[in-house]
């Protein structure tokens, strides 16, 4: 639809709303582009030690519920499982026999095999004993897949449980993982296979979130007091 305007000049009502909206999407990308950079320079937030034995004892695992949920929490923990990878853990995925858990289709649609470290075996059995009938290793009481929301909210609430502060996620599970087998291994590669990330680069963040040369170098510094 065209208009003329006052002096003569011929405005095409459509063409300016195209424009507009072409300048609204450039907006929004160079917004996108700010808030990626700024999350990659933002690192993510870690439990310390202490904190993740806290997190751990809040379920009750006399309970169903309370041991399912604390079995999920310790493979999180000693595993550097993703969310996705928990929900969608089969039982066949699972060799208590052996040691062994597959993940299947990761990130990047990926299948890797990972090590179960002794003292969960006693934790994944008794789950495995009282488990309902399921697709899934891990689900509701009914048999149906956990949502990615239930396990989101069950971490917040352990959280607050044991009087942690720091805004915590599942993923942040993952991160102490991966924090602490470096700091204990140095092993950058072998955490790389682990956490089945496909580009080294993604895993170095965790020298940084180690700190070890900051810590080291810091305290051999003498001072001038």
């Amino acid at each position: 639809m065209q208009t003329i305007t006052k002096k003569g000049n011929i405005k095409n009502k459509n063409i300016v709303r195209v424009i507009d909206k072409s300048l609204d999407k450039e907006i929004i990308r160079d917004i996108n582009k700010k808030t990626k950079t700024f999350r990659k320079n933002k690192l993510p937030v870690i439990l310390e030690p202490e904190e993740a034995k806290k997190l751990i004892k809040q379920p009750n695992k006399r309970c169903p519920t309370g041991l399912r949920n604390k079995t999920i929490m310790s493979l999180m923990l000693h595993c550097g499982l993703r969310l996705s990878e928990v929900v969608n853990l089969k039982h066949g995925n699972i060799n208590l026999t052996k040691g062994k858990l597959r993940v299947e289709s990761g990130k990047g649609k990926k299948d890797r095999d990972l090590a179960i470290p002794d003292y969960l075996t006693g934790l994944l059995e008794a789950w495995r004993n009282i488990r309902p009938k399921s697709n899934f290793f891990f689900s509701t009481l009914k048999g149906r897949k956990l949502s990615d929301r239930y396990i989101q909210q069950m971490v917040k609430r352990y959280a607050q449980k044991a009087g942690i502060e720091k805004k915590i996620s599942p993923h942040t599970l993952r991160h102490t993982y991966a924090t602490q087998y470096y700091k204990q291994t140095k092993d950058i590669e072998t955490l790389r296979r682990i956490l089945g990330h496909s580009d080294i680069s993604t895993t170095t963040i965790y020298i940084t979130l180690a700190n070890i040369d900051v810590e080291n170098g810091m305290k051999s510094f003498k001072g001038f007091l």
